[in-house]
């Protein structure tokens, strides 16, 4: 018979993995609890969550909202971190703690990205990935220059075409 504790606990995970971006599972032991929290502000800062897991409760709420993949995630002492707006700012927030704290005992293991079990490695790449928010201006970017550069051939051609007239009209006055 699950405890409270347990159904509670398998509620809030629930809710974690419904929500989820991406799922990154990590190794969290040997971490002292001040870098644990300084990578949880790091996290909470862009938006993304991290929660130390019980194998057996993730995968039973894996399994309760018809996402198994998520259960292979349980590994050893887990720590998950869920992106919830968009997978890359999660990613690029753990990759950027561990880069600064290379000795830390934190280590990424396996992520879920778009429903799909990916590697580590996979983790690491997306986070070299520009956020939406960047590609987004980019974008707004390149559509504006566009925009301005053909407005300029448009007052270009214009003036051109306004230049022929005035000569052509100069020439039928002198004929």
């Amino acid at each position: 018979m699950p405890t409270q504790k347990k159904v509670e606990q398998v509620a809030e995970i629930k809710q974690l993995i419904e929500r989820a971006e991406i799922a990154i599972s990590t190794a969290y032991q040997g971490v002292p609890m001040a870098k644990q929290i300084e990578l949880r502000q790091q996290l909470r800062a862009v938006g993304a969550e991290m929660m130390v897991v019980k194998n057996t409760l993730l995968k039973i709420a894996a399994e309760s909202i018809g996402k198994p993949q998520f259960g292979d995630l349980a590994d050893g002492p887990t720590a998950i971190v869920v992106g919830f707006d968009e997978p890359v700012s999660a990613a690029k927030a753990l990759t950027a703690f561990l880069r600064a704290n290379d000795q830390s005992a934190v280590a990424i293991r396996r992520a879920i990205v778009g429903g799909t079990l990916v590697d580590e490695a996979y983790v690491r790449d997306l986070a070299t990935v520009p956020s939406r928010d960047e590609l987004a201006a980019k974008l707004a970017g390149n559509v504006i220059g566009k925009i301005s550069e053909f407005a300029g051939l448009l007052l270009a051609t214009q003036r051109k075409f306004a230049g022929l007239i005035e000569a052509r009209a100069k020439q039928l006055e002198t004929a």
